[in-house]
């Protein structure tokens, strides 16, 4: 892996969207820190940052969605930088901890890549410099993608998540809920997470459970995060096909996501797949 500086971003002042284009050269794009600075500034003063490719959206992450990634995944936190890391740094098999970086020739026909990051209104004279990680070329046509599914419910009990896959390979659902949080030795108010496939259960634990098996592997749970990560213990056969081979063709996989809520007012769940997927699929 070798760094360099990017481009300067453009459009960086308080309330606006400052842009970073990643131009078109023969490597893979497999991580990017931003530095901060300027009067009052750092990464609390980020509202969202997105992805592009093109005009395909593979990321749309809020700051604070990003930063529980990123410390999810035991990563180094300072409120003057923050990371997108296309990577899983503690794979050890390689290329394989590198699938879903950006190969820049193979995406250019779609489109060159953009970072988006919107600058919070009470920022002061904020500045915004970056550093791009690059291998060589993959050759590869997956993106690593981070995709939305809000759901709202006002009331406990078991609620479907409407969340879609087709054919993308599964890594992690993160389900950011609000409402309470949980204890050392109690649930959360997603208290619990089931997982169908074509109608068999292939994950089924509570908010405790789950965590307990995050701690074993080495990943720090964050607050109000329920992570149903298929890869916990970084073994990457563990993906999970969402597409299928019949006599007719292929067939996407039927999903149902089983979340329980415990908190009488229900409350709402961001769900953020992290999927491997081409970038015009999802």
């Amino acid at each position: 892996m070798f760094n360099k500086p990017l481009q300067q971003p453009v459009g960086v002042a308080a309330g606006s969207i400052a842009t970073i284009r990643i131009p078109a050269e023969e490597f893979t794009l497999v991580g990017i820190k931003l530095a901060l600075g300027g009067t009052t500034f750092d990464k609390t003063k980020i509202d969202r940052v997105r992805v592009k490719v093109g005009p395909r959206v593979i990321w749309d992450l809020t700051y604070a969605q990003l930063n529980a990634v990123n410390n999810y995944k035991n990563g180094a936190d300072s409120s003057k930088y923050l990371m997108l890391d296309w990577t899983e740094r503690t794979q050890a098999i390689f290329p394989v901890k590198e699938v879903g970086g950006l190969d820049l020739m193979t995406l250019l026909p779609i489109g060159e890549v953009f970072v988006e990051i919107y600058i919070n209104a009470t920022a002061v004279a904020p500045t915004i410099s970056g550093v791009g990680y690059f291998e060589q070329r993959q050759g590869n046509p997956w993106v690593l993608k981070y995709l939305a599914f809000p759901f709202a419910q006002a009331s406990a009990g078991k609620f479907t998540l409407p969340i879609s896959l087709r054919g993308a390979l599964l890594k992690r659902v993160w389900l950011f809920y609000t409402g309470t949080n949980y204890t050392a030795t109690t649930n959360g108010n997603a208290s619990r997470v089931e997982v169908k496939k074509n109608g068999l259960v292939m994950f089924d634990q509570s908010d405790l459970d789950n965590r307990f098996d995050q701690a074993q592997f080495k990943k720090v749970p964050q607050a109000n995060v329920f992570v149903v990560d298929f890869i916990v213990d970084d073994n990457h056969d563990a993906h999970v096909a969402t597409i299928r081979n019949t006599q007719s063709g292929q067939v996407y996989d039927s999903f149902e996501f089983n979340t329980f809520l415990t908190d009488v007012g229900g409350g709402t769940i961001n769900a953020v797949v992290e999927v491997l997927d081409v970038p015009t699929n999802l």
